[in-house]
Order: C-alpha cells, then structure tokens, then sequence
C-alpha cells in the first residue's frame, strides 16, 4: 500500500462500536427543558419515560414531578369551588365546607402525593406478578411523570367546565352531559392513558392497550366509590 493511499484511510472519521447504539434523538433530549419532553410525551409518550429511564432521575426529581402535579391538579378545584365555582357545586357543597376547602386541599396535597407511591408500589408488585421487568423505582418514575404530563390536561378542562357555566346562561343546553361530561372526565382519562403507556414500558411490555383497560376499570370503581363517599359526607354536613 502506497503512503497516498495509507494518507486517505487515516483522514476517514473514527468510528466506535459505542456510537453504533446511540440514538440521536434521545441524546439530544437527555438535557431538553421541562416543556420540551412534556411536548415529545404527548407524541410519544413511551419514548419519553424511556428517555427519562434511561437518566436515572433522583428521587428529589421524581419528588419535583409529583409535587407540580398536584399544584396543577388543585388548581382545577380551587378554580371550581373557589375562583369560579360552578352552580353545581354552588347548590351541592355547604358553605362550611366550602369555607374550609384550603385546609381540605393542604391535607389532599399530602395524601395525593402518599397515594401516588402506594400506586407505585402495588402496580410494580401486580406488574411484577404478570412477567414485568421494571423495579419499583422505574415504576414510580413512570407514574409521576404521567402524572405531570397530565395535570395541564385536567387544568384545561376545569377551565372548559367554567366556561360551560357561563355559556349556559346563553343557552341551558350547555349543562347537558354532552358538552359537561368530556370537559369532566378529560383529565383522568388522559391520566389513565399516560400512566399505562409509563407502566408498559417501564416494565417491558409490547402492548398498552391491556393496561390502559386495567387501568380504566379500576379509575371506574374508584370513581364510583369516591362519588358514594362524597355524597356521604355532604349529606353528613
């Protein structure tokens, strides 16, 4: 081999075998803002929590996650009861318990955020059960992340019920269950859609679409209780 050619082969670039497996993508996130990976979840939501995975957040990290949530999750209640509140709520909540909704609100603060790591706990522990691969700390990273994914979700349609409100005084039409109840149901349905494709991936498995039914049954059951018990202590006050 002639010293032009042995001049050409050292001029090529350095390929390693490491660089083979990197994904341009998801390295140019790794340091992407807070808007920009919540931008990629609502697109690719398993992409993102893999992304998020693959960093290894601190448990502080995962602790911001849950505690932003839940200041755009009672965000939708105190505009509801409290801002804005609607004539449902006028003409079902008692003015007593309406005066003392902050308290009421500081001590959900605290057992949203409690019950979102038993979440955690019992969905890696089933998940587990049913040939899952992800520990208990994937599994919370995933859930407090789709939880924060979703929260502006739920924002929103406190809004849109807001706005329901006033129009009916327009129009009544507006208080049917056709406009009011997808405005209602929006931000827990994308709850529920987003912590199924957190969990599936977090714990390796191809298909969202079981979880998210699991998922959807469960939201359901509690839904009703919660409805009973609600409906309990208004009667009780």
């Amino acid at each position: 081999m002639d010293n032009e050619a042995i001049g050409r082969l050292n001029e090529l670039p350095e390929i390693r075998l490491a660089d083979l497996d990197r994904d341009p993508e998801m390295e140019r996130l790794q340091y992407a803002s807070l808007s920009a990976r919540i931008k990629l979840s609502f697109s690719d939501m398993r992409q993102a929590v893999r992304i998020l995975l693959d960093e290894k957040p601190s448990e502080p990290r995962l602790l911001f996650f849950v505690l932003m949530s839940d200041v755009i999750f009672f965000l939708n209640f105190g505009l509801k009861f409290v801002i804005s509140p609607t004539e449902q709520v006028q003409s079902s909540v008692p003015e007593e318990f309406a005066g003392a909704l902050g308290g009421l609100i500081t001590v959900a603060f605290l057992l949203r955020t409690m019950t979102l790591y038993g979440v955690s706990a019992v969905t890696c522990f089933v998940c587990r059960l049913f040939g899952g691969k992800g520990d208990w700390r994937e599994t919370r990273t995933g859930i407090f992340w789709a939880s924060l994914v979703a929260a502006p979700i739920g924002l929103l349609g406190a809004l849109c019920v807001v706005g329901l409100e006033y129009l009916a005084v327009i129009d009544p039409i507006f208080l049917q269950p056709m406009f009011m109840m997808p405005a209602q149901l929006i931000g827990m349905v994308a709850f529920v859609f987003f912590v199924s494709a957190t969990v599936a991936e977090s714990h390796g498995f191809r298909n969202t679409s079981p979880i998210f039914i699991i998922f959807s049954l469960v939201t359901i059951a509690f839904v009703v209780a919660t409805l009973y018990l609600q409906q309990q202590v208004v009667q009780a006050l």
